[in-house]
């Protein structure tokens, strides 16, 4: 083979190879930028996910209390009534500070429900919102996992 030639297949060799060790760089730094897009959309999943269930299990038991307070707020309620409705009478010297204090229990009882209602109702926007957001990164997760390849619909 002639001096000429051989430099040229060398040359052409050259650059062939290292155009390959360039592109196969190139594909394992994509691979690992998709590695990193997955691993962090995982982590960002699960905090999610642990944010939510959290809220969840506060508006849970914010809800139950609640629900006990509206019951002794009813129970007050009957017992006012009660008194409201002895016959002819009215309610009693004796009874009437009793009366006036069950009275004072209920009015502040309602407000208390009420202020408790309004956070729990506030609480609730705020889980729909951490749902909203944890569904959104599990979607783009599962868009990228299909994208790679690792996951089939």
């Amino acid at each position: 083979m002639k001096p000429v030639a051989r430099k040229s297949l060398l040359s052409l060799t050259v650059i062939v190879t290292v155009t390959l060790v360039f592109m196969s760089l190139d594909r394992i730094q994509v691979r690992q930028s998709v590695e990193n897009q997955i691993n962090s959309l995982r982590n960002a999943v699960n905090r999610s996910r642990i944010a939510a269930d959290r809220c969840r299990e506060g508006l849970e038991t914010s809800q139950g209390a609640l629900l006990e307070l509206g019951i002794v707020i009813d129970s007050l309620k009957g017992i006012i009534e009660r008194y409201e409705t002895i016959p002819d009478q009215g309610t009693g010297a004796v009874n009437y500070v009793t009366y006036r204090s069950v009275l004072e229990e209920h009015n502040d009882s309602v407000g208390i429900w009420e202020g408790r209602e309004q956070r729990l109702r506030t609480a609730e926007q705020a889980c729909r919102a951490a749902i909203t957001d944890h569904n959104k990164l599990a979607d783009s997760l599962q868009y990228v996992l299909t994208e790679a390849g690792i996951i089939t619909n």
